[in-house]
């Protein structure tokens, strides 16, 4: 996991101001959740932090570290909405696992459950895509608003 310090961070598109100075302290271990009404600013506060947007104005911090011209690839983060993307031929297992087998994790450095309910498939659980999450390491977020990613 890592800390994440937002500070001053703004958000505009065009003449339109979207985060106006947004100032937050995530500490290491934590599991935050934004909540608000349609067109608050959650998903784009995420996409800010996971760097899909560029940043206005402000630096966000991971780990002390000011991330905001680093690549969304080299952040190490993982993100999680509500209507969240499984892979419907994959088990809960497998859906945990993908991350971490694309970041060529060893098996032995994975995260241990209890694997019972590991032949259950995804949509008979209620949130795999926020232990996929959470499995990686990295810090978490979560949309609940069911916003999807823009491309």
């Amino acid at each position: 996991m890592g800390s994440i310090t937002l500070q001053g961070v703004r958000k505009s598109f065009g003449p339109v101001n979207v985060i106006t100075g947004a100032d937050l302290e995530i500490a290491n271990g934590s599991f935050v959740v934004f909540v608000g009404p349609s067109g608050c600013g959650k998903t784009t506060l995420l996409r800010l932090i996971a760097g899909l947007e560029d940043v206005t104005d402000g630096r966000i911090l991971i780990d002390g570290v000011n991330v905001v011209n680093v690549p969304p690839a080299k952040r190490g983060l993982s993100m999680v909405f509500q209507s969240y993307a499984l892979y419907p031929h994959m088990s809960v297992r497998g859906n945990i696992g993908f991350g971490l087998n694309m970041a060529r994790m060893q098996r032995s450095d994975r995260p241990q459950g209890r694997g019972r309910r590991s032949h259950v498939e995804p949509d008979t659980l209620s949130r795999p895509s926020a232990a996929r999450a959470i499995g990686r390491p990295a810090a978490a977020g979560r949309d609940r608003t069911g916003d999807r990613p823009r491309a």
